[in-house]
């Protein structure tokens, strides 16, 4: 892997965009992949025989309408990009469950994505393989990735503007967890328990990963109990950056949080990856206050909050007083989701209807994430609802 994301880089890019339609999709992306491209002091020319990896959110098979995967239209319009400056386009990512060629099939098919690739001229991964990798100078960490990304030689990283349960947001930084081999994503949840330790981790993934080309998806979002169950928004803006972290640092801004109530960006921060607010980047195009706004927060915000205080009793008294899942059997169908990606094994499904056991939880809000009829609910204390 001889990609390297330069932190230095403080340009971020905003471009309004208030429709897929497809042909205003790839007015506005492809000036923005030039212009990324031109940052990264990559000459286009460069890469004719060259392995792009487009790497979309492909979390759950569920339709582009709905707002919870990539758009195939950025997928397409990206792809026809690169595919035009002779580059082998490949479309790749990992979603939350099982990760296998049937379950991939199904899910581009679902999602649009074959579509695109077949318009474009790019090639959906079904490569299932992956191996281990280790960057000392990076992290002390070892992750396991699937092959297509190790493999590339430049990651476009797409992904869409999302609130997300235990991250707060789900954007650029993100998106590469999607790197990771199916229910091996599970473990790094039992791994990082804690949230700035995972979005730390997170920040480890993305840097070596390194995607080199980020592009945010804002002219839809979702906002509330993000990533899945949450609520469209209208936003009209594309945010890009060669820096997924400066990338997200205006994301952050736009949906109207603050640097350190986002795991990714507060440790981004520390770590010198971007500057410590949005007065510190250079934003070529439109301002971020013409698309600022407050998008409604994931009901399990208050456990972030109480995640960014000092630990005291032992931690006790936070854990006590987190947000915790809990099943709407009303809702439940009894399809056993929430307990395959539960990282802990504290999910059950008796007579029809799933079941947490609360002792053994450890808040990631994965059941919630991936549950396909919303049936799993977060209980908040009642200091919290005042």
């Amino acid at each position: 892997m001889k990609r390297k994301i330069n932190t230095d880089i403080t340009r971020v890019y905003l471009s309004p965009l208030d429709t897929y339609e497809q042909e205003k999709v790839r007015e506005t992306l492809f000036p923005l992949l030039d212009a990324m491209l031109s940052d990264n002091k990559i000459e286009p020319e460069s890469l004719s025989g060259k392995k792009v990896v487009i790497k979309p959110n492909l979390l759950t098979r569920r339709e582009a309408k709905v707002g919870i995967t990539t758009h195939p239209s950025f997928v397409r319009a990206a792809a026809e990009f690169f595919v035009g400056l002779g580059a082998a386009v490949v479309v790749a990512d990992s979603p939350g469950g099982t990760y296998s060629q049937g379950v991939l099939n199904a899910l581009y098919k679902t999602t649009g994505i074959y579509e695109a690739c077949e318009q474009s001229g790019a090639t959906a991964n079904t490569d299932t393989s992956y191996s281990e990798v280790r960057e000392p100078e990076i992290s002390r960490l070892g992750f396991s990735i699937i092959n297509p990304l190790i493999e590339a030689d430049l990651i476009v990283n797409l992904c869409r503007l999302k609130t997300h349960a235990l991250c707060e947001m789900s954007t650029a930084v993100k998106n590469m967890f999607g790197s990771i081999p199916g229910l091996q994503k599970a473990e790094q949840h039992a791994r990082f328990p804690k949230r700035l330790d995972f979005a730390d981790m997170l920040c480890d993934l993305c840097m070596i990963n390194a995607p080199q080309i980020n592009i945010t998806d804002g002219v839809c979002g979702m906002e509330g109990n993000g990533p899945a169950g949450g609520t469209l928004r209208d936003v009209g803006v594309v945010i890009a950056s060669a820096n997924p972290f400066a990338s997200d640092l205006v994301s952050a801004y736009i949906i109207g949080y603050e640097p350190d109530e986002v795991g990714t960006v507060q440790c981004s921060v520390k770590r010198g990856f971007c500057p410590g607010d949005i007065s510190g980047l250079e934003i070529v195009g439109d301002s971020p206050d013409k698309y600022k706004c407050t998008f409604r927060r994931p009901d399990s915000s208050a456990g972030g909050l109480l995640k960014q205080l000092p630990t005291i009793f032992g931690g006790r008294l936070q854990k006590f007083l987190e947000p915790r899942p809990v099943v709407n059997t009303k809702k439940c169908i009894g399809c056993g989701a929430c307990a395959s990606v539960c990282p802990e094994s504290t999910i059950s499904v008796k007579d029809k209807k799933a079941h947490i056991n609360p002792k053994n939880c450890i808040k990631c809000y994965c059941c919630q994430e991936f549950c396909p009829v919303k049936a799993v609910e977060i209980k908040q204390k009642f200091f919290f609802k005042l």
